[in-house]
């Protein structure tokens, strides 16, 4: 009964079961050269520039304002602040997490961009607060940045403000009614960052993903622990700033199935970014999560 009930929901949401082995590895679909070496290293630009006519008592207030930060922020001059979660049963923000991943994630990137970002147009779906979009402007991009929530545009352009950057724009956009038309063009790289497994649909959502891209998508996504092309459907609600925005069933891919998704959507290149140090966060070292680069 409940297998039935299973397979009918899976059918509504455009899926089929079937029951498969997981796929051989193909180095056709790896870049030949981060075979040979790993990528020059690349540090976050930490803390966050500042201007002077903010003082500390005028950045606190307005840091106040908002109940709940996904990411934790510094600023020049020492002033700091943590991030704050209202669902204490999800995974503990620890304030080196996302200089963690910035380390594990970037330098790919950037070598796959000639060793620079400067000149490139930038897409941060999903952008949250804009940790990424500051990150991708400091290093000379020019950043949009979008997300369905208006408060956490409010807090993107707030740090945006303090830090007196430029090159990065934010608005609110829901992941469905991003398109070329909608942003004003493709771009250079697309960063799809903690956003599949907050959605139904993921050959979709990176059909979608294609689709806005030019040259390069940086995936980092929950990943189902499995050796088997599968994928998880669960149940999510909007309990937390980096819960999904609506209530409803989410899907968690295995590494395998989204090789398999990659290779249906036919991208020139793919690889898995490895794992090149024990100084990230658990859910990277016990296999939770996992990014991809991606060629168009």
């Amino acid at each position: 009964m409940i297998k039935a009930g299973a397979k009918r929901l899976l059918r509504h949401l455009g899926y089929e079961i079937h029951r498969i082995d997981a796929p051989v590895p193909s180095t056709s679909g790896l870049k030949n050269h981060h075979s040979q070496s790993d990528p020059t290293l690349i540090a976050p630009i930490w803390p966050l520039p500042r201007l002077s006519r903010f003082s500390d008592e005028e950045i606190r207030a307005t840091f106040s304002r908002y109940d709940l930060w996904h990411y934790a922020y510094e600023f020049e001059g020492g002033l700091s602040f943590p991030a704050r979660h209202r669902n204490a049963g999800l995974l503990e923000e620890d304030p080196m997490r996302a200089l963690q991943r910035f380390s594990h994630l970037m330098p790919d990137l950037i070598e796959s961009q000639e060793g620079t970002l400067k000149g490139k147009r930038v897409l941060d779906m999903a952008c949250n607060s804009g940790f990424w979009s500051f990150q991708c402007a400091l290093l000379g991009a020019e950043v949009l940045g979008f997300d369905v929530r208006p408060e956490l545009i409010e807090q993107a352009n707030l740090i945006k403000s303090v830090t007196g950057i430029k090159n990065a724009e934010f608005r609110v956009l829901d992941f469905w009614e991003m398109s070329p038309q909608t942003l004003g063009g493709k771009f250079d790289v697309v960063l799809n960052l903690g956003i599949l497994y907050h959605l139904p649909k993921p050959l979709e959502v990176l059909e979608r993903t294609q689709s806005i891209a030019r040259k390069t998508i940086l995936l980092d996504t929950v990943v189902l622990p499995s050796e088997s092309a599968l994928i998880k459907l669960t149940w999510e609600e909007p309990l937390d700033i980096r819960c999904a925005n609506t209530t409803g069933v989410v899907a968690i891919p295995s590494k395998s199935s989204i090789e398999l998704l990659l290779r249906h959507l036919r991208f020139k290149h793919w690889f898995e970014i490895p794992i090149r140090t024990r100084d990230m966060p658990k859910d990277y070292l016990n296999g939770n999560r996992a990014s991809w680069l991606i060629e168009i």
